[in-house]
């Protein structure tokens, strides 16, 4: 579904991502882990267009992205829930929603649907519908980042570090929606600093060091690799 090929990104002299070559495969959860500055943010945000490549290509399904603006990757079918959240404070939970799918020409009916999903999904959404996005916890904030992604109805749902900032009894309701969207079919690249918790629930995983790709392999078999045990889960 997504494949990236010697992708390099600079900040003027700073190289942030050094030649990363990446495949997520349909029906997947793929995590890319590493400290904080290991360069995961800097790879989501280029997937999204938010940043501009130095070199590399970016294949989504048929269609090379790499130099396409945010808008059409996300009508081709990638969504991004960002870090930090970044919710529209002074909007309500249902505005925020509706920004998640500003870009297509859903009906009223459509959109009403996909809202109820939301709330399906998200149970604290709907009892805060009309509520400002600014008055709503940290952990339900979050909760409402992911459902404005999903609101576009994505192929491949970007997730930068849900856990972030959260309480972990949040954390693991968040993570628990995460494996239920997989079951039910959508392909997620998640980019977390917790790698334990991120390994646990993924198939594969790539683990970022200095905006370089140090190892990759299925998710459990990392989960026990004794370098990235010394560096990221405190073995």
């Amino acid at each position: 579904m997504l494949h990236v090929e010697n992708l390099s990104v600079e900040y003027g002299a700073i190289q942030a991502l050094k030649n990363i070559q990446i495949d997520v495969f349909p029906g997947e959860i793929v995590s890319l882990v590493g400290s904080n500055g290991a360069g995961k943010t800097t790879f989501l945000r280029t997937i999204s267009g938010l940043i501009k490549a130095k070199a590399g290509k970016i294949k989504f399904i048929d269609n090379f992205i790499q130099t396409l603006p945010t808008h059409e990757i996300v009508t081709l079918g990638i969504s991004q829930s960002p870090e930090g959240r970044m919710v529209f404070p002074d909007m309500s939970v249902k505005e925020n929603l509706l920004m998640g799918c500003f870009a297509f020409s859903y009906s009223k009916e459509e959109i009403q649907t996909n809202i109820e999903r939301m709330i399906n999904w998200f149970p604290r959404l709907g009892e805060r519908i009309n509520q400002k996005a600014i008055l709503l916890s940290g952990g339900e904030q979050q909760m409402l980042a992911i459902a404005r992604a999903l609101m576009a109805k994505p192929k491949l749902l970007l997730l930068d570090e849900p856990s972030l900032g959260i309480a972990p009894l949040v954390v693991q309701q968040i993570f628990k929606i995460i494996v239920e969207l997989n079951r039910e079919g959508m392909t997620i690249l998640l980019a977390e600093q917790n790698a334990r918790l991120a390994l646990k629930i993924s198939h594969r995983a790539y683990v970022l060091e200095l905006g370089t790709i140090i190892k990759q392999g299925e998710a459990s078999l990392l989960l026990h690799d004794k370098d990235v045990q010394r560096a990221y889960l405190g073995g």
